[in-house]
Formats: C-alpha cells, sequence, structure tokens
C-alpha cells in the first residue's frame, strides 16, 4: 500500500510539466492574447502609413540610428518603427489605452483583473509588471507608483 501511493507521487510529479503546458496561455501567468499587445488601436507590424490612416498625422515626427528609428508622437500614444514597421508603442495619455481598456492612471488592481498575474521583472531600472502575447516577439510593459499604472509600453525583442 505505501508504495502504491509512492508511485502515484512519482508518476504525479513526472506528469506535473505536461499538465502545465495543456493549460490554456491565457490562464499561465503573464500571458495574455496576442491581440492584447496593443495601444491606442495600433498594433505590432503596422506600417507608417497604416498608422497615419488610422491616427493622422502625427504631432511630431523624429529619426533615430537606434533600433528604433523613427517615432510618431500622437496625443494618445508614441509609435516607434524599425524598418518601416511598429515595433514599439508608449501610451502617451490616459485615451491611449490597450484594447481591454488598461489606460494611464489605473489601478494595478484593475491591471489585475483584467489580465491576471503579471511576470513580476526586477531590473537595474526598477521594477515592471509584463504579459506576453502568446507567439510574440513583443510583450506589454507596465510600470506603476503607489498602485497606479504611470508606464505602459509594448516593448519588442530586437
Amino acid at each position: 500500500m505505501r508504495n502504491l501511493g509512492m508511485n502515484r507521487l512519482v508518476i504525479g510529479l513526472l506528469l506535473m510539466p505536461l499538465a502545465c503546458a495543456l493549460v490554456p496561455a491565457d490562464a499561465r501567468e503573464g500571458s495574455i492574447p496576442p491581440g492584447e499587445v496593443s495601444i491606442g488601436g495600433i498594433t505590432v507590424g503596422e506600417t507608417s502609413a497604416q498608422v497615419r490612416n488610422r491616427l493622422g498625422k502625427p504631432l511630431r515626427e523624429s529619426k533615430d540610428s537606434d533600433y528604433l528609428d523613427l517615432h510618431y508622437d500622437f496625443p494618445s500614444v508614441r509609435v516607434s518603427f524599425s524598418e518601416g514597421v511598429v515595433a514599439g508603442l508608449q501610451a502617451r495619455s490616459p485615451a491611449g489605452c490597450t484594447p481591454s481598456r488598461l489606460c494611464l492612471g489605473d489601478s494595478v488592481d484593475r491591471m489585475r483583473s483584467l489580465y491576471g498575474a503579471p511576470v513580476v521583472a526586477e531590473r537595474e531600472s526598477g521594477r515592471y509588471y509584463e504579459y506576453y502575447g502568446e507567439d510574440l516577439y513583443c510583450w506589454l510593459q507596465i510600470t506603476a507608483a503607489a498602485g497606479i499604472v504611470k508606464v505602459l509600453t509594448v516593448q519588442c525583442q530586437p
């Protein structure tokens, strides 16, 4: 009888990675649907022409020599491009929200109610709450202070 219990424990431990892999992506910590990795109605991969068609003429346009080589500033969002396509986004006002309506000024509690538990990344530059879209090289990154969302960005891996 004792061996049967031990065998079940061992089998359970061996099957745990398989069970975790079968959990839907939206149920995993820090995971969100790919469509949520968007701010202000703009998504990664759109061209500058698509962004202008959707948001109009930017208030300001600036060029850089980095990975993100072109930036369009709109009232609600800063759109950054790499090689002609959107590769970064940053909310500029409470109107620059995610598709589920997470906006600057919202509480971290609201963030968690919309997206679940984030991955908490402690870096030299601070603490970030991150949510990863399945099969994307980009993620939603949130900085908060005193329980309030202060910075809302989409970051991409170059």
